[in-house]
């Protein structure tokens, strides 16, 4: 209850303005994040943003491997989320993710999603400069949201030591986001997506 008041309250906020800034565009899409996955931990909420900033371009040793790994994480899925819908993430909305139950069920074929994930990867040339000091107006978003984040305090050190470390840090879903919402998925340009995609969604 408390978050959806607080997610009514921003995102009325963020609309009463003429102009959507990069700011209001930041709330809303960790107002989205919240609403749709409410034990999102400030891990969660950076792979959403580092997603749309970087793509899929560290995923991809091979196309083989990438191949196989799908074949397998399809296999493994326990069963199919017939609600799935594909997800806009970040604020730019440059990439998109698929959820595999799509592929599960038959609506896209997989050797379709395998290319437009590795042709997603292969015109994804991201820098890092610049990633640092996005993820901080980030975080400088998120506290001033005041959104009672479990263990915001702990990650938020945590992920800075890591950049620290690599300024292309790449993090995987936190163990209460894959223990609750057991996320499958690929990630898609959204060029990639018009062309190759959406003609499969319903």
């Amino acid at each position: 209850m408390k978050y959806q008041i607080l997610i009514s309250f921003f995102i009325f906020l963020s609309f009463t303005g003429c102009k959507t800034t990069e700011e209001q565009k930041i709330k809303q899409a960790i107002l989205s994040q919240i609403e749709r996955y409410p034990k999102s931990t400030l891990q969660d909420i950076y792979k959403n943003f580092y997603q749309d900033y970087f793509g899929a371009e560290h995923a991809i040793p091979n196309k083989q491997i990438v191949e196989e790994y799908l074949i397998r994480e399809l296999s493994d899925m326990q069963s199919i989320n017939n609600d799935a819908v594909i997800e806009l993430i970040g604020w730019r909305h440059d990439f998109i993710r698929i959820p595999l139950s799509l592929v599960k069920n038959g609506q896209i074929p997989a050797a379709e999603l395998l290319e437009a994930f590795i042709e997603s990867a292969i015109k994804t040339d991201t820098k890092a400069d610049g990633w640092i000091a996005e993820w901080n107006s980030i975080v400088q978003i998120l506290e001033e949201m005041h959104l009672d984040i479990e263990d915001f305090d702990r990650d938020k050190q945590k992920i800075a030591e890591l950049l620290a470390e690599n300024p292309k840090m790449a993090l995987h879903h936190s163990k209460i986001f894959r223990d609750s919402y057991h996320p499958h998925y690929r990630i898609v340009e959204k060029t990639v997506y018009e062309n190759r995609l959406k003609k499969f969604i319903k």
